[in-house]
């Protein structure tokens, strides 16, 4: 029976290892590409750490491949210091993202670090304990190598065995030790991150993060551990398996949280240069007016009406105002806006039914039928700028009428006045001319101090306050 299973398992633990590498490759792959807009320097740390355990898994293919002995020495050496240099990324990737350094680079990274020099001592200390259990394993090998296959550790399918090393047990107290703690001290750190977050969505995602950690921890623990040295049986593969599905997840989690926290992040002032009034010189106006303008905004949809809100956003970024647009993807808003440098979306989307990151970076999925979301969403905005101020651009209220209902409609633009009446914001609604019945446009006119209209005779002001 052993004679016609074994070739079958001989090829299933490579297979496994196979596609843990596939799912590593492809995972970090992912990391590499994206754009972070914070803590974004996590992802060469994360980039390193899938390098690594992709290293691990290649050791561990090997050993279940060539089942050899002489291979034991290497494939425990160099898999165990690439499990402990993933444990000392993973920590100061929590530790970096718990301190959140102003340096993106590592050189940043280590400025920040030793300014404060108290708060990084627990991780100094964690640091020296693993590179002497990688020192001792190099010069020590405190572990035995099996000779002869009747010293082969029996896998979870019937006739097969692989040759496994035994751990001494005072060496396996020490990677105990490195296991506990990674799995308590970088999640504490994460989840006092967490707190100092005011955005629920941020929150939620650094609290994901130690879970995942916590869990790749105990799926070590387990496979490498209990099952292996406890009742003799190497399951290593599916254990690998599943922590490579972690190592994904929080490749995919750490993006969100540093997309939705660079989001909300103040906009870094330009420098100094030259301002240029595009929208006033359209407008007529005295320049500078426009920086606390808020307005309704008609326009008649058969002309190039998204050049106008261009020369808004352009005016105001020029004179250092961040400008930030709800709008749907591949809207004429959107198609001319993308092309400005700086301004942030809130995509409006049916799809969504919570603010969550978009492919591309700046750019937001919000859904478009929750009003009090984007009411919040709105108020974060105004107060990540309150030092700068900044400019909103919302398209369009038409849709918004169609989709919601006019009472619906109302009481979300009031309540949005409202959010912006008093700080140093300057807005523009759009609403496209001819959609609404006279009644309902007079209603909704009178929520707004400024009134402009775009037709064929150009940009001009209806009604000032």
């Amino acid at each position: 029976m052993a004679a016609t299973v074994a070739p079958i398992a001989f090829v299933l633990y490579p297979l496994v290892h196979i596609f843990t590498l596939e799912i590593t490759g492809l995972s970090a792959f992912y990391v590499y590409r994206q754009k972070m807009s914070a803590y974004s320097f996590g992802r060469g740390p994360l980039i390193g750490v899938h390098i690594l355990f992709m290293g691990l898994v290649v050791f561990e293919l090997l050993r279940t491949s060539l089942l050899s002995t002489n291979f034991i020495d290497v494939y425990t050496i160099g898999g165990t210091i690439f499990v402990l240099a993933d444990v000392i990324l993973l920590t100061l990737i929590a530790v970096t993202v718990y301190l959140v350094p102003k340096g993106v680079g590592y050189r940043g990274i280590v400025v920040e670090l030793f300014s404060k020099k108290r708060q990084v001592l627990p991780f100094a200390a964690y640091v020296v304990l693993i590179v002497f259990a990688a020192v001792y394993l190099a010069l020590a090998h405190p572990f035995s190598n099996p000779t002869d296959p009747s010293q082969y550790t029996a896998t979870i399918i019937p006739g097969l065995v692989l040759p496994s090393p035994l751990f001494t047990p005072l060496y396996l107290e020490v990677l105990l030790s490195v296991l506990l703690i990674f799995m308590v001290y970088p999640s504490t750190l994460l989840v006092l991150a967490a707190r100092k977050v005011k955005d629920k969505a941020i929150r939620r995602v650094l609290v994901i993060l130690p879970v995942c950690w916590s869990g790749i921890g105990l799926d070590l623990l387990a496979f490498n551990g209990y099952v292996l040295s406890s009742l003799q049986i190497d399951a290593t593969p599916f254990g690998y398996l599943i922590a490579s599905v972690a190592f994904g997840v929080t490749a995919l989690v750490f993006r969100r949280a540093s997309l939705l926290t660079g989001f909300f992040e103040p906009t870094r002032v330009r420098q100094p240069g030259a301002a240029i009034y595009p929208f006033s010189t359209r407008l007529g106006s005295e320049r500078g007016a426009v920086r606390e303008l808020k307005a309704l905004l008609e326009v008649d949809s058969s002309l190039a009406y998204e050049q106008v809100v261009v020369d808004f956003a352009v005016e105001l970024s020029s004179g250092n105002l961040p400008v930030y647009a709800f709008t749907s993807k591949g809207s004429p808003v959107y198609n001319a806006l993308n092309r400005v440098p700086g301004v942030r979306f809130y995509i409006l989307s049916g799809k969504v039914s919570y603010p969550r990151p978009d492919d591309q970076p700046y750019q937001i999925l919000v859904p478009n039928n929750d009003h009090a979301v984007l009411l919040d969403l709105l108020d974060k905005t105004i107060a990540s700028n309150s030092a700068t101020g900044a400019a909103i651009i919302f398209d369009s209220v038409s849709d918004m009428v169609l989709l919601t209902g006019v009472e619906s409609a109302y009481k979300f633009l009031k309540q949005a006045n409202e959010s912006m009446g008093g700080n140093k914001v300057a807005s523009i609604f759009l609403m496209t001319a001819g959609a609404h019945e006279e009644r309902v446009v007079n209603v909704l006119r009178g929520l707004f101090p400024n009134i402009l209209v775009y037709d064929s005779s150009g940009l001009r002001m209806t009604r000032t306050a």
